[in-house]
């Protein structure tokens, strides 16, 4: 990719939702928390999971330009609060009224600050967690929350992407565009990507029908009559992709809103996934784990870092070059 994959919109909206009980036992934990803007290794209190909540032993978690860019504003969470939204693990204990859920069970989750997933264990209400793909590894799985939630909402609930139709994905090689190229081949669509060649073998292995060198040329003179496009990398990018689509086609952008006189201009929509609200991630989940074990969905794992390393995944993750996911490995 061009730039990072800003898969922001989903992620930062369950930062707003209310945090729920939160109480602790006398554990303590590994985590990286932030201070004075840096990540550091520190040993706290294990969170203990309120009414509605689980807590999760944490395998491993995905690094998400989300989690740096909080780092910024990280005094509002509290002293030393631990970040990370993408974790896989095993339940290791569950609140008050939980049903349907025990310890042992496998899980992807959406996990936030102040006990996110850069931590041993995290607490996350149930209602933002999912089975486990069984096809996947947990390193393969901690890639899925963010990148696949935000493309899914990118392309079904707002694109409305169907059978058939055409959609160029700008940058597909990051965790957003991977996903998306997965999730468009899934609901029957003819894919295009953007991509350095180096990434071209690796798009046709997860479904892309044709991949568009951005080296070689500008990408908008390679393409025509898109029904659909979404742009991962930047909004100049969208500005100069609205020339591929069709005259009442859909632009979404998940780096920016487009300048709705270019829309105007090309007679096309223009749209982004939007805050979530808060609204439960499970269902995305389960529809993602759902193709994942039935062989229509991957995550490439681009490397993997222990959890103490968590800042070099970072700086890999802010050069915006990575083919799929960063992962913390998160050990005992």
């Amino acid at each position: 990719m061009r730039g990072p994959a800003l898969a922001l919109l989903p992620a930062l909206a369950l930062l707003l939702a209310p945090l729920g009980a939160q109480g602790r036992n006398a554990e303590s934990m590994r985590a990286m928390v932030v201070r004075n803007g840096h990540l550091v290794m520190r040993s706290v209190v294990k969170p203990k999971p309120g009414a509605g909540e689980v807590r999760i032993r944490i395998r491993a978690a995905a690094v998400n330009p989300a989690d740096w860019k909080l780092a910024r504003v990280a005094a509002r969470f509290g002293p030393d609060p631990i970040l990370g939204l993408d974790a896989s693990g095993v339940i290791d204990a569950v609140g008050p009224s939980v049903t349907g859920w025990k310890r042992g069970d496998e899980v992807i989750a959406l996990t936030r600050p102040p006990h996110g997933a850069y931590a041993q264990y995290a607490v996350t209400p149930v209602e933002f967690i999912a089975p486990k793909p069984r096809a996947l590894s947990f390193a393969q799985a901690a890639g899925i929350p963010v990148a696949g939630i935000t493309a899914w909402r990118s392309l079904i609930d707002v694109a409305h992407l169907q059978k058939g139709q055409r959609i160029l994905i700008d940058g597909g090689a990051g965790g957003v565009g991977s996903a998306a190229v997965q999730i468009a081949k899934a609901q029957g669509a003819y894919v295009i990507a953007t991509a350095s060649a180096s990434n071209a073998q690796f798009l046709r292995s997860i479904g892309a029908d044709e991949v568009i060198d951005y080296t070689a040329g500008p990408f908008e003179q390679k393409v025509k009559d898109v029904d659909v496009v979404l742009d991962t990398v930047s909004p100049q990018d969208g500005i100069r992709a609205m020339s591929t689509l069709k005259p009442g086609g859909i632009l979404v952008s998940i780096v920016g809103l487009m300048p709705a006189e270019e829309c105007a201009a090309h007679r096309i929509r223009c749209s982004a996934p939007g805050s979530s609200g808060g609204q439960p991630a499970a269902p995305y989940l389960r529809h993602i784990a759902t193709l994942a074990d039935t062989g229509r969905y991957q995550v490439n794992v681009e490397r993997v870092f222990p959890l103490d390393r968590a800042g070099e995944a970072w700086t890999l993750n802010r050069e915006g070059h990575t083919r799929g996911k960063l992962i913390l490995s998160v050990r005992d």
